[in-house]
């Protein structure tokens, strides 16, 4: 699986390379025109050396598989933060532009949240939620303002940058689950795990939200509360530094709801993650350590709970 994730990521740039990938030290260097088929040896003018010749061993050059995201890597290095801007949002803004005029779906977003914490982002429909989520998850770029995650300045990062962000420093968990329906619940999640650095071992992750007898089970196999589940897992195996929940508990029950909503907060305060929970469903505020109130494009208020209620206390 991963030999095929790397194929695709390399077509990209026109230079596909396989793990036992060779090229002769002989025909390295010479046009495509002269470059031989496998069998044969070109000789100095090109042409096909004799047959004795072709019996000497060939110095080999063994390729190994090259990750196109290792420029991004170094482009997006930095330094970690400790205390409370873990993250930190100065300003914030973002205008969509079209035939008809500019619309600004949020403006002067100003915020600090601090590791750990567990986060509700609430407000209306059309209120700026999904385009803060979008911004926060790199899916979009501000057009004023600037964001910052663990001493990484998001704002500034290009199209590129922002690709090799999100595989490594975001995990999403939405709210249709999006698991391949060819894979495995233990494949979607190393599928995940391909293609970032510092990935937690796929099963452990598995197993530790309940679902290790279900690992060769297809998605529809599978329950709602169970592919949000492994959805879940996908988004923990990766080992972000955010994980951005975009109505989670929008397409379950109110039981399989609570269950999930259990699971999150013990991802933030049993791994150590900031978890942020987008939602219109006010019943979530009273679990929250923060709630970030959103209305029309802009920050209404930002309350801090003390004392949190447990999620069995919650109803809605």
């Amino acid at each position: 699986m991963a030999d095929e994730i790397l194929k695709s990521e390399n077509t990209n740039s026109g230079q596909a390379v396989s793990d036992n990938a060779e090229i002769s030290c002989q025909d390295k260097d010479l046009p495509s025109s002269q470059q031989t088929l496998p069998g044969q040896d070109a000789d100095a003018e090109g042409g096909v050396a004799k047959k004795e010749d072709a019996k000497k061993p060939k110095k080999t050059l063994r390729i190994k598989p090259v990750s196109l995201s290792s420029k991004a890597e170094s482009m997006t290095s930095h330094e970690p933060v400790h205390g409370d801007a873990y993250l930190e949002l100065k300003r914030v803004g973002k205008e969509y532009v079209s035939d008809a005029g500019g619309f600004w779906a949020l403006k002067e977003v100003s915020f600090t949240l601090k590791n750990g914490e567990f986060v509700v982002i609430l407000g209306p429909s059309g209120a700026g939620k999904t385009t803060l989520l979008n911004l926060l998850g790199g899916m979009d770029s501000v057009t004023t303002g600037e964001i910052s995650l663990n001493g990484l300045i998001v704002s500034n990062l290009n199209k590129k940058q922002l690709t090799q962000y999100r595989r490594t420093e975001i995990g999403f968990v939405f709210q249709f689950y999006n698991l391949m329906p060819n894979l495995t619940a233990l494949e979607n999640i190393e599928l995940a795990t391909e293609i970032c650095r510092d990935a937690l071992p796929p099963a452990e992750i598995l197993k530790s939200v309940g679902l290790e007898e279900k690992a060769k089970n297809f998605p529809a196999q599978l329950s709602g509360g169970e592919q949000q589940r492994v959805s879940i897992a996908r988004a923990i195996a990766k080992n972000p530094k955010l994980l951005l929940c975009d109505e989670p508990t929008g397409a379950l029950d109110y039981k399989t709801g609570k269950s999930i909503l259990e699971l999150l907060h013990s991802v933030s305060k049993e791994h150590n993650k900031l978890v942020i929970i987008v939602t219109h469903n006010s019943a979530l505020k009273d679990m929250a350590d923060k709630v970030i109130y959103i209305k029309n494009g802009e920050i209404g208020d930002i309350v801090e709970n003390k004392n949190p209620k447990p999620i069995s206390e919650i109803e809605w």
